[in-house]
């Protein structure tokens, strides 16, 4: 029998394979596992200007071209048994050997396959939809655990940053490059997560900077889009010891600039306009290392994004958008996170301190019916501690934490007349949060381990609205939640892993809009004021399996959940919805993953869902007609998502070696309800993705193509009876080159 790996926390930086193309990701440095915040302000600054900032960063790699030196330990492909570490426990763990559905993307890997932004690679995770109906924004679901009302249903860390925006379910655009790890929680994970983690949480990890030596890489690519135009992005990166063994310095940038596909017709004034929605976008990233002494380090971290475009991807089956139907414009967004990250060895414990705050801001400017706009924005501070054990083997391991959150998040409306904007409506909604959590993990057997965990939270809200600047009443209130996880993990031989795991997720409860109020009350009708939390108990069974001598490994979990008080929205007069406990429902499902080196040189990977995610009760509106159906699957869900791929690798001579990969996505048709009670599908969506090219240790020449079967099949139908018809889009086929250079 195997013995139970109980603790595999590791203080040095090193190395390790990743399964399935040879590619490496260097391990987090530490247990850590935190979470920081925001806090923000409105500036809305975006330029078209292609920013110094970032072809500056890129400039500097480019420089190096000319010189010699680094290279990036990389061959063909590797046994898909060798380790991957991930934290998505608080702690370090191989991933085979963590009692937990994850799912991990390795930032090599996501250079290396091409990846620009998320939407490219969470759907490989099994059960993760991706719905990017505006540029810069997406919305996740994971596990069918689908609502486009309330604050977020899938909880996002960038390191160790949370992200959580109140009454809004969009997440911010986060760019794939320099990562160091993108890790895919599946299932609620309240206990060691917090709120929003109701369908699962998303972490993305950066890379920290080393101390070892100097790097820099660049990555530039350019691509033509079919009924499109053309498309560039520059990317590059350096890491720069500047005290030796004590001070190092990492920056990162991207300017990605994406033409538009999608024409847009002003019927009214007999205009049009090609290719109206481009998308641009650029980052700049720097983190600072300090290593006080061997036990000590400090990371400041800063990350700025901006982006811009003229609209989203909704058309309609012609693919094309009518300024008196699809209300965007134009969207801006902007975003500076600011985190400051304190970790101290002790003999038996590691203490964690992060500190942050993030602030985003969207501004949405409309055309329709005279035009407006909307302005939002979102402000978080956050404050955690944690203390995680360092045992030996066979001791207990365990970790607890605190953690302090202000969020407040603003959405001013106004419509437009000649000359000027007058304001409608302010919705201005601020959370004050603070929870305590712990987690052990002993061991019942040689073979056998238990984890207990259990977090309180406790969430004041208060909502400042005004109507045409007439400050409506303020309404406060308070939820609190106890969310528990219990875990059973049993490995009764190496490569053989079996657990069961009873968790728990939730949202926090809402207050009514004052305007949702005042239109109840002009209706004749009666609503709530506040809206109550809403949870998620999530009951699974899983197994990840190492088979044929290390050739073949299985990830496969049955999972069912019940969620509980769920949380929506109702019609109250043609125009004005409220918000409502909706009742219940559950999901039911099976997914799996699988990784298979089926020769030397061949790798062949698939991940799947099929999901049942039902409505447990009739759903009515305050006029008594029903909404949604008992027994219908949710919105927004798809019945089913399924991913392949194959990876190619051909060695040839002088470190030279011919590399080949073709992936597939497979997603089930999703509905919507609109606003006129109209149920509408979206229809099966199918996309296919190749790459090929040469590469050495400095150098990579690829092309590219995606969505190369041209699908354009709706995707997510748009939401209101005046725009039936429309929903999101995958970009048209692409092609392109990418080159790459490592230092």
């Amino acid at each position: 029998m195997a013995r139970f790996p109980m603790a595999r926390v590791r203080h040095n930086a090193q190395i390790v394979s990743v399964p399935g193309a040879g590619r490496f990701a260097r391990r987090h440095r530490r247990a850590h596992a935190p979470c920081w915040e925001r806090a923000g302000g409105d500036r809305m600054t975006v330029t078209r200007e292609r920013s110094a900032r970032a072809l500056a960063a890129v400039g500097i790699g480019a420089g190096l071209l000319l010189s010699g030196g680094f290279a990036v330990a990389e061959e063909g492909a590797e046994a898909v048994d060798e380790e991957i570490v991930v934290t998505a426990l608080r702690r370090e763990t191989n991933l085979l050997e963590t009692p937990l559905a994850v799912s991990a993307f390795t930032g090599d890997d996501l250079e290396r396959t091409g990846a620009d932004g998320l939407e490219e690679f969470l759907q490989f995770a099994p059960g993760v939809t991706v719905d990017r109906s505006a540029s810069g924004q997406q919305t996740i679901y994971i596990r069918g655990l689908a609502s486009a009302f309330g604050n977020t249903p899938v909880g996002m860390y960038i390191d160790e940053v949370p992200f959580t925006a109140l009454t809004v379910t969009l997440s911010p655009d986060v760019r794939a490059w320099d990562l160091e790890r993108v890790e895919v929680l599946r299932g609620p994970q309240g206990t060691l997560y917090g709120a929003s983690s109701l369908g699962g949480t998303i972490r993305i990890l950066t890379r920290d900077p080393t101390h070892e030596a100097f790097q820099a890489k660049v990555d530039l690519a350019g691509s033509s889009t079919d009924d499109g135009g053309d498309n560039s992005a520059f990317k590059g990166a350096v890491n720069i010891p500047l005290v030796p063994d004590r001070l190092s310095l990492r920056v990162a940038a991207t300017d990605e600039s994406y033409d538009g596909w999608i024409d847009q017709v002003k019927p009214l004034f007999g205009l049009s306009e090609d290719n109206h929605n481009d998308f641009d976008v650029e980052t700049q990233r720097a983190k600072l290392l300090w290593t006080i002494s061997d036990r000590v380090d400090v990371v400041l971290g800063y990350w700025r994004t901006e982006s811009e475009a003229p609209d989203g991807n909704l058309a309609d089956d012609d693919g094309v958008s009518s300024t008196l139907f699809n209300a965007q414009n134009f969207l801006r967004n902007e975003s500076d996170l600011y985190s400051v990250e304190f970790s101290a060895d002790f003999d038996r414990a590691t203490f964690t301190s992060s500190t942050s705050t993030f602030e985003f801001a969207s501004d949405v400017h409309f055309v329709d019916f005279g035009g407006g706009r909307s302005l939002g924005i979102i402000e978080i501070f956050s404050q955690e501690f944690r203390l995680t054990s360092t045992a030996d083997e066979d001791s207990l391991i365990w970790n607890v934490g605190a953690i302090y959150i202000e969020n407040e998040t603003m959405f001013d409306f106004y419509f437009n007349l000649p000359g000027f904007f007058v304001n409608q409506s302010i919705q201005n909604n601020e959370s004050e949060s603070w929870a305590l959590y712990g987690e052990v993990t002993f061991p019942l057997a040689d073979t056998l381990l238990g984890t207990v965990g259990l977090r309180y939270y406790r969430d004041d809200v208060t909502r400042n609205d005004s109507q045409f600047l007439i400050p409506q009443p303020e309404i406060d209130n308070e939820f609190t939640d106890w969310s528990p996880r219990l875990n059973l993990a049993w490995m009764p031989r190496d490569g053989a892993l079996y657990y069961t795991t009873l968790s728990k997720g939730f949202r926090s409860g809402l207050t009514q809009p004052s305007i949702a109020i005042a239109a109840a009350a002009f209706v004749g009708v009666g609503i709530d004021r506040d809206v109550e939390s809403e949870d998620a108990w999530n009951f699974e069974l899983g197994t990840k399996l190492t088979l044929l001598d290390g050739a073949l490994t299985l990830d496969a979990v049955a999972y069912y959940i019940q969620w509980r008080d769920q949380q929506a929205q109702i019609l109250l007069d043609p125009v004005v919805f409220a918000f409502v406990n909706a009742g219940d429902a559950t999901a039911r499902g099976f997914e799996w993953a699988a990784t298979w080196r089926a020769a030397e040189r061949l790798t062949l990977t698939a991940t799947g869902n099929f999901n049942e995610t039902t409505y447990s009760d009739d759903v009515f509106d305050t006029f008594g007609r029903v909404v949604f159906e008992d027994g219908a699957q949710l919105q927004f869900v798809p019945e089913y998502t399924v991913t392949g791929a194959a990876d190619y690798v051909h060695p040839f001579g002088n470190g030279w070696s011919f590399v080949a990969r073709a992936s597939i996505e497979m997603v089930g048709e999703r509905t919507i309800t609109d606003n006129s009670l109209t149920s509408i599908s979206g229809d099966d969506n199918k996309r296919i993705n190749a790459r090929f090219g040469v590469e050495n240790d400095r150098w990579g020449v690829y092309l590219f193509g995606e969505n190369l079967n041209n699908d354009d099949n709706r995707i997510n139908p748009a939401g209101t009876a005046l725009a039936r018809g429309y929903a999101s889009r995958y970009r048209p086929s692409t092609i392109g080159l990418n080159v790459r250079f490592d230092y």
